[in-house]
């Protein structure tokens, strides 16, 4: 596979940033004091974490099925999701995700442009859900300062509008094109075939939420999706030895869902680490405790992401070889725009 210039920089840019976060790290932290928290940590809490992060991949499957029309059975989509989560948290380039969509493609009634859109509206959805519980866990930790209260109601009004009007330009696809046309016409790096392919992937996607009853079930199974991972950092306090709460746990949730977004290794390595450390730190933790818990959990995390995968490629039969060539294929295929 031919990795363009802009793909390198951006691999470059992500292994530099995840290598000064860990420096970070460390340096704050004396790897001394996490390596004695994880020593007294809890192993009961953190099986309790591994299986709440298990029940988190199949609703994510079963929301991802709802997306497709339910037109592939669950427990082969399941595997197709995990093969793909394994993949991103291997590979760089978030391959992974073509994978996913490739797999798909590949079952009766379903197509390679269906899985991309369904990938799309995903992290749209997530992107919601977070956005609009930010607000609700800032307005009741005392120890935030109001500065950052307000912000955090502020973009979460300015992203519900932005998915309202994503929701209301489904509908005028023409002037879609057209202002990114016009777009194009200030930029030249928007005004490619690619750029309105992706265009056409994100409105394919948000077609769902243009009726209000497919809108509702999909928030109802986004809530439940991700109820487990609140779940999962709350055994996590409770391994490290903290008080467990559901708040605080929704809190460190959302502030690691926004770093992995930053440029990052694959795995995300650093950028989650210091994510919840800082989440963590600005609900009064000790900063040792916070370390020893990001730690944990990304082990935990990749570890079953990592299996889940591997038993996936087992359970659908598919070879190394076919394995490589379907991570190959990123540079023919429509991506879905990141969140």
């Amino acid at each position: 596979m031919q990795v363009s210039r802009q793909k390198k920089r951006q691999f470059l840019l992500g292994m530099a940033f995840s290598l000064l976060c860990l420096g970070g790290m460390f340096w704050v932290i004396e790897p001394a004091q996490i390596g004695q928290a994880i020593q007294h940590a809890s192993p009961r809490y953190l099986w309790g974490t591994a299986v709440y992060l298990l029940i988190y991949l199949f609703l994510r499957a079963v929301r991802w099925r709802f997306l497709l029309g339910r037109r592939i059975p669950q427990t082969k989509l399941f595997h197709i999701q995990n093969i793909g989560q394994m993949l991103t948290q291997l590979l760089p380039f978030r391959l992974g995700d073509v994978a996913r969509a490739v797999l798909v493609g590949q079952q009766p009634g379903l197509s390679v442009p269906q899985g991309v859109s369904t990938m799309v509206v995903e992290r749209l959805l997530d992107m919601l859900l977070m956005v609009l519980l930010l607000p609700l866990a800032l307005l009741q930790i005392d120890t935030l300062p109001g500065w950052l209260q307000q912000t955090a109601l502020l973009s979460g009004a300015v992203t519900v509008s932005a998915i309202f009007f994503l929701v209301w330009v489904v509908k005028k696809r023409p002037f879609a094109h057209q202002l990114l046309t016009w777009l194009g016409s200030k930029s030249a790096r928007l005004v490619t075939d690619s750029r309105h392919q992706q265009l056409d992937n994100l409105l394919d996607g948000l077609h769902a939420l243009t009726q209000w009853r497919t809108a509702l079930i999909l928030l109802g199974l986004s809530l439940a999706t991700w109820l487990p991972v609140i779940l999962a950092y709350t055994a996590a306090l409770q391994a490290v030895h903290l008080p467990p709460s559901l708040l605080n746990a929704t809190f460190i949730m959302i502030v690691g869902a926004f770093a992995v977004a930053a440029p990052s290794s694959p795995g995300q390595i650093g950028v989650f680490h210091m994510g919840v450390i800082a989440a963590m730190t600005a609900l009064g933790h000790p900063a040792e405790a916070a370390a020893s818990l990001a730690v944990l959990y990304h082990a935990i995390n990749f570890l079953l992401m990592v299996v889940s995968g591997l038993i996936g490629v087992s359970s659908i039969q598919l070879s190394f070889s076919r394995l490589t060539q379907l991570v190959g294929l990123r540079q023919r295929l429509p991506t879905p725009t990141p969140t």
